[in-house]
């Protein structure tokens, strides 16, 4: 029971990169970030997928998620675990998670992965990497728990999310 306990946990803890990554898909659109630049291998740096609107709301609601989980939960995170859960927190949190997945679509251009293309394990573990380490400063080391917790658990719901994206019409490829 503490195993599924800590799952619980450490989903809530990382809420605001669950959440600041998936945004992006629903509320994104415009302009993108890339500025439809082509480098000199003559693919583009990111694609049409990766777009400033998209940024903005995966910060933002990775942001208003960590405040949320700063008003009712940092208590319980310090009492707990000892880790000082600040109200800022989820800004970082949302914006590593976002880095990481501009940067699989950077690493997808270069190996000829089309944008919207599936590149399995990064699709699925990247983006909670690098909200992670982005976030990773304010809190140092966590519990092996969380680590475990999300880099199993994580994924799966990651690919069952885009999945019911992918049916319900917000996503291009099922994976």
């Amino acid at each position: 029971m503490a195993f599924i306990a800590d799952v619980g946990i450490s989903f809530l803890f990382a809420l605001p990169i669950l959440v600041g990554n998936a945004v992006p898909a629903i509320l994104g659109g415009g302009y993108p970030v890339d500025g439809y630049k082509v480098l000199k291998d003559g693919k583009r740096m990111l694609g049409d997928h990766k777009t400033l609107w998209g940024l903005f709301y995966g910060i933002l609601s990775g942001f208003l998620i960590g405040v949320i989980i700063w008003f009712l939960a940092s208590d319980f995170f310090m009492e707990q675990y000892g880790i000082h859960y600040p109200f800022w927190i989820g800004a970082l949190m949302g914006w590593g998670c976002n880095f990481g997945d501009m940067l699989g679509s950077f690493v997808k251009r270069r190996i000829n992965i089309k944008s919207g293309g599936s590149f399995p394990v990064f699709d699925q573990v990247g983006y909670i990497l690098f909200g992670l380490l982005w976030s990773w400063p304010a809190f140092g080391m966590l519990p092996w728990e969380f680590w475990i917790s999300l880099l199993v658990f994580a994924p799966l719901l990651h690919i069952g999310t885009n999945v019911l994206a992918y049916s319900i019409k917000i996503k291009d490829v099922p994976w």
